[in-house]
């Protein structure tokens, strides 16, 4: 049970596995040391004051929560670009170093909300951008493009490669949803929960609330929560292995059964063999497909 107390210090669910934050300790290594490599080659000294502390939170958004709102690329991008393009005008506008500095995040903060890229490591990128010290002072406009977005690139495309085996952390987002077919499989999460674009957005404006989760996320998890909460014992993902079969449980046109054709680690291979998509086969992840299904049939002789 939560205590009052983990909650006030923010001690919230953590529900990754060891694999996860292994893949995360690998990703973060190898991203944040080709960024930091980039990032010194700026000056004939190496380092020299040019590292961007903001790639060490990047680093933890990519590589701990690649699936986060927060992480995608326009965000990582755009947040950064943004920030150091604040950060060089206010620090060339303003003579006070401590108020240039507090200007810079300010806006920054101001402009990724109004452009869609929120990104909280671009504050520390436009903090930089103004007390950098005279290094980053001569680069002038050079400094948005390297080593601010050049290392952020590297990393981006660190993020790519490293998430990519893993169907369940692909980067970006989008990538986790090419193994999900369409119309017929486990995917639309939105519609399957009864909801639409136009509801999530009325709920969050209610609540005034920036939701680091994509929509189809959140969905996905209302499903599976709702699953659990009316048929807490039904499936063990642990559980399903190639030749058993499961059905939606809808009342519907929309009902219909898949027997599953095999199953590589987390993605699932399966035929439609009753109901609405017969007869055609696709693939999804396990956590997918344990949202759509129901219950467990025995397979037919």
């Amino acid at each position: 049970m939560r205590t009052g107390r983990g909650l006030l210090l923010g001690d919230f669910l953590d529900t990754t596995n060891h694999k996860d934050k292994l893949i995360a300790l690998i990703g973060a290594v190898v991203g944040l040391y080709l960024s930091l490599e980039v990032a010194a080659s700026v000056t004939e000294s190496g380092i020299n004051g040019l590292i961007l502390a903001s790639l060490g939170a990047t680093a933890v958004l990519l590589f701990a929560a690649p699936r986060a709102a927060l992480s995608q690329p326009w965000n990582v991008l755009g947040g950064h670009a943004i920030a150091a393009i604040v950060g060089v005008a206010v620090r060339q506008a303003v003579d006070h170093p401590l108020l240039a500095a507090a200007l810079a995040v300010g806006l920054t903060v101001y402009a990724m909300y109004y452009l869609r890229c929120l990104h909280p490591p671009g504050g520390a990128t436009a903090l930089y951008a103004v007390v950098g010290g005279a290094s980053v002072e001569e680069l002038g406009l050079l400094f948005i493009l390297h080593p601010v977005l050049s290392s952020v690139a590297v990393m981006l495309m660190v993020a790519i490669v490293i998430n990519y085996p893993f169907p369940w952390r692909r980067y970006p987002a989008a990538l986790a949803r090419l193994d999900e077919p369409s119309p017929a499989g486990p995917s639309g999460a939105l519609e399957r929960a009864g909801l639409s674009q136009a509801d999530l957005e009325h709920a969050m404006r209610d609540l005034n609330l920036y939701l680091d989760m994509t929509e189809d996320d959140l969905a996905r998890l209302y499903l599976l929560a709702r699953r659990h909460h009316e048929h807490p014992d039904a499936i063990d993902p642990a559980d399903i292995r190639p030749g058993q079969c499961y059905s939606n449980g809808a009342q519907d046109h929309a009902w219909s059964v898949r027997k599953v054709l095999a199953r590589d680690a987390d993605l699932i291979t399966y035929r439609v063999i009753s109901g609405a998509g017969v007869p055609e086969e696709g693939r999804c992840s396990v956590t997918d497909f344990v949202a759509w299904a129901h219950h467990r049939l025995d397979a037919p002789g």
